[in-house]
């Protein structure tokens, strides 16, 4: 089961860097029409796929704790945690504007943020697993 918990963690990662990147396009399509057009629908479609197989290896990680087996460093626990949360608490935030109507773009913004701290957090769980 650990070669499915890599494998997916590998995954995950080609999600993150495609969310990532979807986002910074959706934002740039978005400032660059004045807010007319953006890529709104590849970015939920991506934001949809990395959450559901972030969630499924953190699955497939908690049976191999309940398995017996531990990570190298307890820190990798509190970062696959830490990994689940990361895009839903930007998604959430973006959606919140302090004047008028959210942006699309300023949401995809908070993706993106949110998509390359995920990236780091991805790098420390390589590290600590």
């Amino acid at each position: 089961m650990t070669d499915a918990h890599q494998v997916l963690a590998r995954g995950v990662v080609a999600l993150t860097i495609a969310l990532l990147l979807a986002a910074l396009w959706s934002v740039a399509a978005a400032r660059a029409s004045g807010g007319a057009r953006d890529h709104r629908f590849a970015v939920d479609r991506l934001v949809l796929v990395a959450v559901g197989a972030i969630a499924a290896n953190v699955i497939v990680g908690a049976l191999l704790v309940v398995g017996g087996a531990r990570p190298a460093d307890p820190l990798h626990l509190l970062y696959g945690v830490t990994s689940v949360v990361t895009i839903p608490l930007a998604w959430s935030l973006g959606g919140r504007s302090i004047r008028g109507a959210p942006s699309r773009a300023l949401r995809d913004a908070w993706v993106a943020v949110a998509a390359a701290i995920l990236l780091g957090i991805q790098l420390r769980l390589f590290t600590t697993g």
